[in-house]
């Protein structure tokens, strides 16, 4: 048996000893000489530090938490290299991780709800920097003495505008997933809420809400069935406790609360409403229809999602169940730390025999999630993801006219990036430069090009932040006076809106035009779902 090395320094850290090692990296005990003070170092393990893929999760690991100073978000002090390895220094915590603290600890109602709100806190901080964890369980969140707080692992954090994960590859831990990042959907601060949802109801009931003999089971339970109702299994809570996780449950996002903030202002109304002895009534701004997801005309096997969260058997058995996962060929891959790929393919071959009618439900059910998300990305202007998933659905269904329409609108959309990426290159220099930047940045906020041109024409660009401004303005008045201000995508705007303002007045041209385009592709999707 090869022994485990055990360095004597990384970077300017003098390590002590070996905290533990994942699949991923290693995390070692460490003194900071300069700063005195003992860290955790973590590294990547031996072997995968020459993989690309894990390397980039490992630099946003870092950054994503870097960029968050909060006091329930793990502290990030460097990101460093050793030779080619990467290595992280970090806040050392004491204490134990929440999937330990479960098994191993009895925690009372207050302390369970003290610790969601912490939860609530540290991702509502995160969601307002536009940061999406997409991994939340109890392993990554740890508690300090105390039962202070810290969210860990931001190893599959998305930031805006950019995703890591490859077409067709879904990351997360199956028993937290969205039913979203189960379809292969970008996920966003809903998902997180979702995934806080599983926690709580675990938190709460001592199991699990999505359970099963399979990962495949389990991913199937997370898209179509509602878990069994927390009242059953923890009859002595208040009611208004059981909506704030019901509402977090949701399987549309549009039903969830919408970010970590919404969910812990409920939560604090809710044990407010239980301390002064209201508890059993129900919150009308809680409530939601429970509804068995995405299908049009669901079969009897699969559309007794509600009956469930009563307590009785859902209507579809386990072999039904297999036989759609296999029908849709599905498969799960186990990668680093208990996280999961789900990737799904189309059989190239055509079958003699029809599939079961719980297979064709179900698949009409992923064509018509797959053309949401494509409308859901041309309506922010990501008109090659939009395409991506346009194409997804008409391998699935060729003759699907709105996914069709939605892939003609992206090509268009990404003709008129060609066209106006042309013409930035065309421009030169100076004001022609940064109006051919802004020009392109009005189809496409984030492209590479238009940001570096923009930032090469230096004040000059000033006036054209400020006319992205004007821009973001007059599609939130429009929104606003045709009724658009309650869609959630009018939120979004909103809070990109004030990010832009931020920007601008720090002098930050360039991140505040592209805020402000932004915000007016939230609106403008705002004021076409009114």
């Amino acid at each position: 048996m090869r022994a485990i090395l055990i360095p004597a320094k990384i970077g300017r850290y003098e390590v002590e000893g070996k905290l533990g090692q994942g699949a991923m990296g290693e995390v070692f005990r460490a003194h900071d000489p300069v700063l005195d003070r003992d860290v955790a170092v973590k590294r990547i393990s031996a072997g995968l530090d020459a993989d690309d893929t894990v390397r980039k999760r490992f630099e946003r690991e870092a950054r994503s938490a870097a960029n968050l100073n909060h006091p329930n978000i793990i502290t990030v002090y460097e990101l460093g290299v050793e030779g080619e390895q990467l290595f992280m220094a970090m806040e050392l915590l004491n204490g134990i991780d929440l999937k330990l603290a479960l098994s191993q600890r009895k925690m009372t109602l207050e302390d369970k709800l003290d610790v969601t709100e912490q939860i609530c806190e540290g991702l509502a901080f995160a969601h307002a920097h536009d940061v999406v964890h997409r991994d939340l369980k109890p392993a990554n969140i740890h508690l300090l003495p105390g039962d202070k707080v810290k969210i860990m692992d931001f190893g599959l954090a998305r930031m805006s505008g950019s995703d890591m994960t490859s077409t067709g590859t879904v990351m997360g831990t199956p028993h937290y997933m969205s039913p979203e990042q189960v379809r292969g959907a970008r996920a966003d601060s809903r998902s997180d809420v979702f995934s806080l949802g599983c926690v709580l109801y675990e938190l709460l009931t001592g199991r699990k809400p999505f359970d099963a003999e399979s990962m495949h089971a389990v991913l199937f339970k997370v898209l179509q069935e509602e878990p069994p109702p927390v009242l059953s299994l923890a009859p002595g809570l208040a009611p208004v406790l059981a909506q704030v996780v019901d509402k977090a449950l949701a399987k549309d996002p549009a039903e969830r609360f919408q970010s970590a903030g919404h969910m812990l202002g409920a939560l604090r109304r809710a044990r407010q409403a239980a301390a002064a002895g209201r508890g059993h009534e129900r919150a009308a701004d809680l409530d939601r229809t429970i509804a068995a997801p995405a299908a049009r005309h669901p079969p009897k096997a699969v559309e007794r999602t509600t009956s469930s969260r009563s307590g009785s058997r859902p209507a579809a058995a386990d072999g039904s169940r297999r036989a759609v996962l296999i029908g849709l060929g599905v498969a799960l891959v186990a990668v680093a730390g208990g996280t999961w790929a789900l990737r799904a393919w189309v059989l190239s071959r055509p079958i003699a025999t029809p599939p079961p009618p719980a297979v064709q439900s179900l698949a009409a059910a992923v064509i018509d999630s797959q053309v949401e998300l494509a409308r859901r990305r041309l309506d922010t202007g990501d008109y090659a993801e939009a395409a991506r998933q346009a194409e997804r659905a008409l391998k699935l269904d060729p003759a699907h006219a709105e996914a069709r329409a939605v892939a003609d609108e992206a090509a268009a959309g990404l003709a008129r990036i060609r066209t106006a990426l042309a013409a930035l290159r065309q421009a030169g220099s100076g004001t022609a430069s940064a109006g051919a930047a802004l020009e392109l940045m009005k189809i496409d906020p984030r492209n590479a090009e238009a940001e570096a041109a923009a930032t090469g024409a230096g004040a000059s660009f000033r006036p054209r932040a400020e006319e992205a401004r004007r821009l973001a303005e007059e599609a939130r008045s429009a929104a606003e006076a045709r009724g658009g201000a309650r869609a959630p995508a009018f939120a979004d705007g909103v809070a990109l809106q004030r990010l832009g303002e931020q920007s601008l007045k720090a002098g930050q041209a360039v991140t505040a035009a592209q805020r402000f385009l932004e915000a007016r592709a939230r609106f403008e999707r705002a004021l076409g779902a009114r």
